[in-house]
Formats: C-alpha cells, sequence, structure tokens
C-alpha cells in the first residue's frame, strides 16, 4: 500500500483563555438515521479488520477541517458544502469516504455513481491496512514516576495525540501506562508503526495557563496520557 503523506494544514483550534473563538454550541441535537449509520460504519470497518484503530478516521475529519478552512476544495466535495462549515457527522461522512478510497475498499467513482462493492466481493474481503511493528526502538520505558519531563514544544504536521496547550510545558511522571501501537503512524497509514511506551502525566495549572490562570484555580492539577517521543527528561 502507498504509504498516505503528512498533511501539513489542519484547522487551528484554541487552546488558551485569551482565545475570543466562539465555542460550538452545547445545545442538544437529534441523532439522525445517517449519522447513526456513520458511526456504525467506523465500528464495522475496525471490527472486520481493515483498520486496527479510529486514528485515520479522526486524522482524514482534521483534513476536512483544513480544506474548509482553506478554501481549497477537491472534487469530492459537494457543491452545498462549499459556502458553510460541515456539521459532525457530515465531515464524518468526508472522513470516512477518504479512508475507505486510501484503503482501495471503495473508489471515488463508485461513491459518485453509487456502485459500490459489496461486502461479499472478495476485494474487499482481502483488502487490510498491512503494516509492520517496531517493537525494539522503544524497547523499554525511559521515565518513571516521579520523573520531571518537558513536552516537546514544536508542533508536528498531521495527526498528533498530544494537546496543544501542553507543548513546551513541565510537569512530573505519575504512572507507565504501558506499551501502545503510536496512533500518529496509525493514523497516517505508515507502513512502520512504532509501539510506544504511553505515560500519565501530572501539571500544576499555574505551570499550564501562567498568568491566566483564575486565583481558585492555582492549586489544580491536569494528568494527561502522553506517549514517550513527546517527552524530554528535566534534570530538577
Amino acid at each position: 500500500m502507498t504509504e498516505v503523506p503528512s498533511k501539513d494544514y489542519h484547522r487551528p483550534i484554541p487552546h488558551h483563555l485569551t482565545s475570543d473563538e466562539p465555542i460550538v454550541s452545547s445545545a442538544e441535537k437529534d441523532i439522525k438515521p445517517f449519522e447513526k449509520h456513520i458511526h456504525a460504519l467506523h465500528s464495522v470497518i475496525i471490527a472486520k479488520g481493515k483498520l486496527p484503530s479510529f486514528d485515520p478516521i479522526r486524522r482524514a475529519a482534521e483534513e476536512v477541517d483544513g480544506i474548509f478552512d482553506s478554501k481549497k476544495f477537491s472534487p469530492e466535495i459537494p457543491d452545498f458544502l462549499k459556502h458553510r462549515w460541515p456539521e459532525y457527522s457530515e465531515r464524518r461522512i468526508l472522513a470516512v469516504e477518504t479512508v475507505l478510497c486510501e484503503l482501495g475498499l471503495v473508489s471515488r467513482d463508485e461513491l459518485k455513481d453509487g456502485t459500490v462493492v459489496t461486502d461479499s466481493d472478495t476485494s474487499l474481503q482481502a483488502s487490510s491496512y498491512p503494516f509492520d511493528v517496531d517493537q525494539q526502538t522503544y524497547s523499554e520505558p525511559q521515565y518513571h514516576a516521579g520523573d520531571s519531563v518537558q513536552v516537546s514544544a514544536t508542533l508536528k504536521p498531521g495527526h498528533i495525540r498530544t494537546p496543544l496547550y501542553l507543548l513546551g510545558k513541565q510537569g512530573k511522571i505519575v504512572n507507565f501506562q504501558g506499551m501502545f501501537l503510536s496512533p500518529e503512524d496509525l493514523a497516517h497509514f505508515k507502513p512502520t508503526v512504532f509501539e510506544l511506551p504511553l505515560y500519565l502525566v501530572e501539571f500544576e495549572f499555574s505551570d499550564v495557563w501562567g498568568s491566566n490562570c483564575p486565583q481558585k484555580s492555582m492549586k489544580d492539577k491536569i494528568r494527561v496520557e502522553i506517549y514517550e517521543p513527546w517527552l524530554f527528561k528535566v534534570i530538577d
């Protein structure tokens, strides 16, 4: 399978107290049948072994945001969507379509013509995302409970699982959570996927938010799971 390249455009999401970006409405909405179908399709793709995780779909959904933010619409974006932001499930449909095409399960022509193959087709049965697992590069966890660490300040292109508001911040290792396949590699269909140590890291609110931290939250803490490649040891 051809490796899907990392994308360098993603819709920026505010993660700080001074942002004047409006918060998305939290009003409850009725779930439409097609919305249930698209979420069910996520699970079916994974259950049938076509995907190892949701990360490729998350990545493709982020790329939908990038397309609409830049207004560089590809042919598969319907005209009725080009004048507004897609709703959540519309965004997911575009993401799932992208992943299905990247996997070779369907083609853009089949989606356009409505002639998508069924599950009984042998090509669909055989299709999957093959990859090798690198268990050697990160064979042992480098950090232990109590170690002071700093999150990398460099924002990588493509899909990442580290909160942007923690980039460059210092914290302490609370616990080693185990070894897991890199979601960032899986998201982009990398041919080799690293097995990575995952840590629970604790941060002081005052360190994360600085002068913007409310006085009542100065003693509060936040714990976040972060993969080892994002962390550097800090000498106390």
